[in-house]
């Protein structure tokens, strides 16, 4: 193997399993969307396929709110988060930023454009510090050809993010904010497993979101001002529900958010 590929591999290796939290397994009817969305891709690969893979990716490594890509920019490769978050976004043309997607360690993005010749239709941006893995558009589909079955998970991983924004459009609709926003919270700790940031946390019930957003991070996910979402929280804080902890919110009452969502908590 080269340098460049065993260090490919080193890096492979490091990736943390993103897998959905058994304690909101049943937060809602969408929840299978929503974990097939974030399905860590490169966890799902044999071992033969992983190294089939390793040999055609290259690294790269992108410093909080750098751009990996820009929307208009020509559409050459398919990504794999190593490390780190990348934010998927579009900019209205009155200038207003919409979060459509944050993939996190293991997931793949930047397939939309994978079947036809296509600029990019969304900007790219590192969350924070990020590595990442690319692997050309055209080398990509060759590997797909070879490993039809990883072709049909590509596939089912796309489908399910189809589904998780569609049911993301209903709840602009009918959910207040106060709902989407507990909503949003309770499905990022479950991605990231419960995972607590720090060793602050005493209370074994309380979850760390651990993804670093900002009040206009979630604003722009959630489809509401930033003024609206600072209130929210600070009505969520006072009623002891969430805290902030090393720039991360934390759960600190899962059975309120659940109750926010009119469900009971299991």
């Amino acid at each position: 193997m080269s340098n460049i590929n065993r260090s490919v591999a080193n890096g492979f290796a490091n990736i943390n399993t993103n897998t959905i939290s058994d304690d909101f397994s049943d937060i809602d009817n969408e929840r299978d969307a929503w974990s097939d969305a974030h399905a860590n891709f490169l966890s799902s690969l044999s071992q033969e396929e992983t190294q089939d893979l390793l040999k055609i990716s290259r690294q790269q490594r992108l410093e909080s709110r750098d751009y990996l890509f820009r929307a208009g920019d020509r559409s050459s490769d398919v990504y794999v988060v190593a490390s780190g978050c990348i934010r998927l976004f579009k900019v209205s043309s009155t200038g207003k930023e919409t979060i459509l997607w944050l993939s996190f360690p293991g997931e793949i993005f930047g397939m939309t454009e994978l079947l036809r010749s296509r600029n990019r239709q969304v900007h790219a941006v590192a969350n924070e510090a990020t590595q990442i893995f690319s692997i050309n558009i055209k080398k990509f589909t060759d590997f797909l050809g070879q490993h039809p079955e990883v072709a049909m998970k590509a596939i089912g991983i796309l489908s399910a993010r189809v589904r998780t924004l569609s049911h993301s459009v209903i709840g602009l609709a009918s959910d207040n904010v106060e709902t989407r926003i507990a909503r949003l919270l309770i499905r990022f700790a479950a991605v990231s497993s419960g995972t607590r940031c720090c060793t602050s946390s005493t209370d074994n019930n309380e979850l760390c979101v651990n993804v670093r957003l900002t009040h206009q991070d979630i604003a722009n996910l959630v489809g509401a001002s930033r003024q609206t979402v600072s209130s929210t929280l600070m009505q969520l804080r006072k009623m002891g529900a969430v805290r902030t902890v090393n720039q991360h919110i934390h759960i600190v009452q899962p059975d309120h958010m659940l109750h926010l969502l009119g469900l009971s908590a299991a």
